[in-house]
């Protein structure tokens, strides 16, 4: 089987996805999350079927688990599951990375995002970082992409379109496009 080029992705559709992946979760509409998330995979990582079922099914379990256990965390569990998640892709990319630094740091800037007070580190530095091990890089070429993307995270909350002021999912989407097109950019020179 012939393996999948990271480097490679449509970032418009990608971000597109990423963007109604987001609403999707916000509005506790999992089913569709899950959809999205398997569309998500198939396009920016090129898996087969198989391997974007498998992978989809990892990462669900991990955010799931995450979710749940908002200030009962339990590391753990999602971990596994990430490590699982990246282990797929790593196994199956042109490019191998150490996927088990990349659940780490998928993990920490989850943590960072929900808990910005418990860490020094910023969650743009977290987010940079996290992209540097996937394309075994620095995480200084993905800066841009971590500050769109860190933008856009701070604009929804978890009762998503039936807060009081509804988060603007055009600019949330807007910031992404942004923040992929960064990171395809990042990943091209």
């Amino acid at each position: 089987m012939a393996k999948s080029n990271l480097r490679e992705f449509d970032h418009q559709r990608v971000a597109s996805l990423d963007s109604n992946m987001w609403r999707a979760y916000y509005n506790h509409r999992f089913f569709r999350m899950f959809i999205l998330l398997l569309r998500l995979i198939r396009t920016q990582l090129h898996l087969n079927w198989f391997l974007t079922l498998r992978a989809a099914y990892f990462s669900g379990a991990a955010a799931a688990n995450y979710r749940i256990k908002k200030g009962h965390e339990d590391y753990e569990k999602p971990l596994k599951n990430l490590i699982k998640f990246y282990r797929v892709i790593s196994k199956n990319a042109s490019e191998p990375f150490d996927y088990q630094k990349a659940a780490e740091l998928e993990l920490e800037w989850w943590d960072i995002h929900r808990y910005p007070k418990k860490y020094k580190k910023t969650l743009e530095k977290s987010l940079a970082e996290a992209m540097a091990v996937i394309y075994n890089t620095s995480p200084a070429r993905f800066s841009k992409y971590a500050r769109y993307r860190a933008q856009a995270m701070l604009i929804p909350d978890h009762e998503g379109d039936k807060q009081k002021n509804p988060p603007d999912w055009s600019k949330i989407e807007s910031l992404l496009l942004k923040s992929w097109e960064s990171a395809y950019q990042a990943i091209q020179k």
